[in-house]
């Protein structure tokens, strides 16, 4: 089959039963480098549900990196909620010199850049990443991201109670409870019928989950992919 998935993936079966339960994808805040070779620019941290867009037949063996258990939506659901690509580039390129100089001027105390152009700069930096860069989740150099197909949703400021959507890592560090906490109450919603498929690691769960939700067997298959 070739038909394109927008997966969400997570490490636990308790997480993807409280995803089910509560019909909502949770915000964080993510850590977030960005770089001018080996230079960092930005350390950051913003909300965002992360998700990956495979091809169904291309899954086996893949390389996944957050987990065995994941809930899949279609393109079309994802372009609706405002879900979109990451725009990976490299860190030599015209376009991260120019998002460099773009983020060092937004900090530029002598305000060179007008009030209402701060956000729109920050809402392009959290869609952007460094095709190459450190993992810190595995926590391994030289990680390729772009291999990884991201797909983001990041909220406005709207839709979280005008909470931010860009904070220091060094703030964000000394107690990133106190920030996630003023998420909580914004998730991602969708309906069962948006879901278009479920991973599981085992055999065994597709009944469970299948019985305990009331969706379709056959929407439930057990994950190929390598963690």
């Amino acid at each position: 089959m070739t038909t394109q998935l927008i997966i969400h993936a997570t490490r636990k079966y308790e997480t993807l039963k409280s995803i089910l339960q509560t019909l909502s994808l949770r915000l964080s805040y993510s850590k977030e480098d960005f770089c001018i070779g080996a230079k960092k620019v930005s350390s950051a941290v913003h909300p965002m549900v992360c998700f990956c867009q495979h091809q169904l037949d291309e899954l086996n063996n893949k390389k996944i990196t957050y987990g065995k258990y994941g809930i899949a939506f279609s393109t079309d659901w994802a372009l609706q909620n405002r879900i979109s690509p990451v725009l990976y580039i490299d860190g030599k390129s015209l376009a991260a010199k120019g998002l460099a100089t773009l983020l060092r001027a937004r900090r530029n105390k002598e305000k060179v850049i007008p009030k209402r152009l701060r956000l729109p700069i920050m809402e392009i930096k959290c869609f952007t990443k460094n095709v190459r860069g450190y993992n810190s989740y595995l926590k391994k150099d030289n990680f390729d991201f772009k291999n990884e197909n991201e797909w983001r949703y990041v909220p406005r400021k709207s839709d979280i109670g005008g909470n931010l959507i860009s904070q220091k890592q060094t703030t964000y560090l000394k107690n990133p409870d106190r920030y996630n906490k003023k998420l909580l109450s914004y998730p991602l919603k969708f309906k069962i019928s948006d879901i278009k498929m479920i991973f599981v690691a085992k055999d065994s769960q597709i009944k469970k989950l299948s019985n305990d939700f009331s969706i379709d067997s056959d929407k439930i298959i057990v994950s190929t992919w390598k963690t």
